[in-house]
Protein backbone atom coordinates (compact mmCIF):
# COMPACT_ATOMS: atom_id res chain seq x y z
CA UNK A 1 0.00 0.00 0.00
CA UNK A 2 0.77 3.38 -0.96
CA UNK A 3 2.07 5.79 2.30
CA UNK A 4 1.01 9.39 1.95
CA UNK A 5 1.56 12.41 4.16
CA UNK A 6 -1.88 14.83 3.26
CA UNK A 7 -2.23 18.15 4.67
CA UNK A 8 -6.12 19.34 4.42
CA UNK A 9 -8.81 21.38 6.31
CA UNK A 10 -10.29 19.76 9.07
CA UNK A 11 -14.36 20.41 9.76
CA UNK A 12 -14.79 22.95 12.81
CA UNK A 13 -17.93 21.89 14.96
CA UNK A 14 -19.64 23.36 18.15
CA UNK A 15 -22.66 22.31 20.00
CA UNK A 16 -24.95 24.44 22.33
CA UNK A 17 -24.24 27.84 23.81
CA UNK A 18 -21.41 29.82 22.43
CA UNK A 19 -19.60 33.06 23.11
CA UNK A 20 -17.16 34.96 20.73
CA UNK A 21 -15.29 31.53 19.23
CA UNK A 22 -13.44 31.85 16.13
CA UNK A 23 -14.95 30.31 13.11
CA UNK A 24 -11.64 29.41 11.26
CA UNK A 25 -11.01 25.91 10.18
CA UNK A 26 -7.84 23.51 11.43
CA UNK A 27 -5.01 22.17 9.11
CA UNK A 28 -3.99 18.87 9.82
CA UNK A 29 -1.43 16.75 8.58
CA UNK A 30 -1.82 13.00 8.35
CA UNK A 31 0.58 10.12 7.66
CA UNK A 32 -1.64 7.42 6.27
CA UNK A 33 -1.92 4.13 3.90
CA UNK A 34 -4.10 4.68 0.95
CA UNK A 35 -7.24 2.45 1.34
CA UNK A 36 -9.16 3.66 -1.47
CA UNK A 37 -9.37 6.69 -3.96
CA UNK A 38 -11.63 8.20 -6.04
CA UNK A 39 -12.84 12.21 -7.12
CA UNK A 40 -14.69 12.65 -4.31
CA UNK A 41 -12.51 11.45 -1.46
CA UNK A 42 -9.62 9.84 -0.06
CA UNK A 43 -9.34 7.27 2.37
CA UNK A 44 -5.89 6.87 4.56
CA UNK A 45 -5.97 3.73 7.33
CA UNK A 46 -3.44 4.27 10.02
CA UNK A 47 -2.25 0.28 10.13
CA UNK A 48 -3.31 -2.74 7.83
CA UNK A 49 -2.57 -6.44 7.99
CA UNK A 50 -1.91 -9.46 6.46
CA UNK A 51 -5.32 -11.18 7.08
CA UNK A 52 -6.41 -8.21 5.62
CA UNK A 53 -7.71 -6.11 8.40
CA UNK A 54 -7.46 -2.37 8.57
CA UNK A 55 -7.20 -0.22 11.71
CA UNK A 56 -8.23 3.52 12.07
CA UNK A 57 -9.68 4.80 8.98
CA UNK A 58 -10.12 8.29 7.79
CA UNK A 59 -11.53 9.50 4.90
CA UNK A 60 -11.14 13.09 3.84
CA UNK A 61 -13.18 14.85 1.26
CA UNK A 62 -10.79 15.76 -1.83
CA UNK A 63 -12.52 19.64 -1.75
CA UNK A 64 -10.66 19.61 1.77
CA UNK A 65 -6.93 18.73 0.97
CA UNK A 66 -4.31 20.99 0.99
CA UNK A 67 -1.29 19.42 -0.21
CA UNK A 68 -0.31 14.82 -0.82
CA UNK A 69 3.48 13.85 -0.70
CA UNK A 70 4.14 10.02 -0.60
CA UNK A 71 5.91 9.34 2.00
CA UNK A 72 9.24 7.48 2.18
CA UNK A 73 11.22 5.33 4.21
CA UNK A 74 15.09 6.22 4.46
Amino acid sequence: MKRLEVKFYDSNFMHGWEGDTKDDLAIVTAIGYVKSENEKQLTLVMAYSDFGLKFAKLTIPKPAIISMKEARLK
